[in-house]
């Protein structure tokens, strides 16, 4: 039996894991069209997120050859997952220097937008949890409830449901960005964040601590 890919087959949670696409969230068809399974990939995108690099630079950094470096970057340019750095390029004419075609938050950037994200944070979990007697209520007048599932089965299709709805209105009335269509005909919207410097700290410490 094939999968089917008009939209009638079963939507699972992400479509990073299905064969359909366009129902979930706008960064899964990065991972859907392995856009980013190689590691190497990602050993990249960290490269040159600190500051842009040259092919040269780059195969230094990881210990691989430069033509091993130019395939990936080539291919990355193609899925637009990077793209030259005019600014360097301005300093550097006779080099090609590459950065991430998306924006990275690194942790002073994203200190400057803690305070509001977290108050929204507060209001959605304040509004999913005073929905959950509601949400239990209906369970049992559902094929669900006779089949035997529960609350805390079905909680994170819940969540999900109300949150993807959440970003159809707010797309629709123009306060987020709908996916956008990339050259190589996905659609897709991405980004990155620089890793918690206390999450850093913490796992240094355990390899410290794991050492004979």
């Amino acid at each position: 039996m094939t999968v089917r890919k008009n939209g009638r087959g079963l939507h699972f949670p992400c479509e990073c894991v299905s064969a359909q696409s366009g129902y979930s969230d706008a960064w899964a068809p990065v991972a859907q069209k392995k856009m980013l399974n190689d590691g190497t990939k990602e050993r990249v995108l960290n490269c040159v997120a600190r500051q842009p690099k040259t092919i040269a630079l780059l195969a230094n950094e990881l210990g691989l050859s430069q033509p091993a470096i130019h395939a990936h970057v080539n291919e990355m340019l193609g899925n637009e997952l990077l793209r030259e750095s005019v600014e360097f390029e301005k300093r550097h004419p006779a080099e090609n220097y590459f950065e991430p075609n998306f924006p990275v938050i690194n942790a002073a950037d994203r200190e400057a937008f803690e305070k509001t994200c977290r108050a929204m944070a507060l209001q959605i979990a304040d509004v999913f949890a005073g929905k959950r007697a509601e949400l239990e209520r209906a369970i049992p007048n559902t094929m669900l409830g006779n089949r035997g599932w529960k609350f805390a089965d079905l909680a994170h299709y819940f969540y999900a449901s109300a949150y993807r709805r959440a970003a159809k209105l707010l797309e629709r009335r123009g306060v987020l960005p709908r996916r956008a269509r990339h050259g190589n005909g996905i659609d897709w919207i991405f980004w990155a964040e620089e890793a918690d410097k206390r999450v850093r700290s913490k796992s240094k410490r355990m390899k410290r601590r794991a050492l004979p």
